[in-house]
C-alpha cells in the first residue's frame, strides 16, 4: 500500500510534466507559425549574390610548364558582365527557393509549403540528396537562394519575448548567422532586433 502511496505522486508528476512539454512545443510551434516568413524576409541573403563572380582568363603557362600569369584579355568584359548579371539577380525578387533544414521544430513532416509566399518558395533541405555545394538544387532551382536552418526558441520566464539563431548556407563554408529576438506587441509577435554574430 506503501508503495502505490509513493508511486502515484511520482507518476502524477511525470505525466504533468509531460504534459507541460507538450503545451511549450505547441506554444513555440505557434509562434514560430507566426514569425516564420519575417524572420527568414529578414535574415536572408539571396546565395545567387554570394556565389557570382566574374569569370577568370585562362592560367599561362611557360614552356616548362610553370605558370605565368592569368591571361586578362577580355577581363573588363567578363567583370561588367557579372555585374550586370547580379543587378538582374537583385531585381529578381519573387519565387526565390529557400531549402529549410530540420532544426528546432522543423522536421521532414512539417509543412514547410503553408509558409509560402509569392517571395518565397520553401522546400525541405532533405528533398534532394545531400550537396555542400548545393549543386543540384542549383540544377534543379534556378531561383535556388540558399539554405535556412532555425533553432528552437528560448522564451523568458513569462513568454512575452525569446530569441532563436538563425544560419544561412550558400555552399561550402560560405555561410551567415544570427540572432534574431523576438518579443510580443499588442497579441502580435514582431521582431524586434536582428544580430549578425557570424560569417563563414
Amino acid at each position: 500500500m506503501s508503495t502505490i502511496k509513493f508511486l502515484f505522486p511520482v507518476l502524477a508528476f511525470i505525466v504533468l510534466g509531460c504534459e507541460q512539454k507538450k503545451d511549450d512545443k505547441q506554444f513555440e510551434q505557434k509562434v514560430l507559425d507566426e514569425i516564420f516568413v519575417e524572420v527568414v524576409n529578414s535574415t536572408y541573403r539571396d546565395k545567387r549574390l554570394y556565389t557570382c563572380f566574374p569569370d577568370l582568363g585562362k592560367d599561362i603557362y611557360d614552356e616548362f610548364g610553370e605558370w605565368i600569369k592569368k591571361d586578362t584579355t577580355g577581363q573588363h568584359k567578363r567583370d561588367l558582365d557579372c555585374e550586370l548579371k547580379r543587378e538582374a539577380f537583385k531585381k529578381d525578387t519573387l519565387n526565390l527557393v529557400i531549402a529549410v533544414g530540420n532544426d528546432g521544430l522543423i522536421n521532414d513532416s512539417t509543412e514547410v509549403q503553408k509558409y509560402n509566399t509569392k517571395k518565397f518558395i520553401f522546400k525541405h533541405l532533405s528533398e534532394l540528396p545531400k550537396d555542400i555545394e548545393f549543386r543540384n538544387w542549383e540544377r534543379k532551382y534556378d531561383k535556388f537562394a540558399g539554405a535556412v536552418y532555425l533553432s528552437t526558441i528560448k522564451f523568458n520566464s513569462i513568454k512575452e519575448s525569446g530569441i532563436l539563431s538563425v544560419d544561412y548556407a550558400c555552399g561550402g563554408k560560405c555561410g551567415l548567422s544570427y540572432n534574431v529576438y523576438i518579443k510580443k506587441v499588442n497579441d502580435k509577435w514582431i521582431i524586434s532586433k536582428v544580430q549578425h554574430t557570424a560569417t563563414w
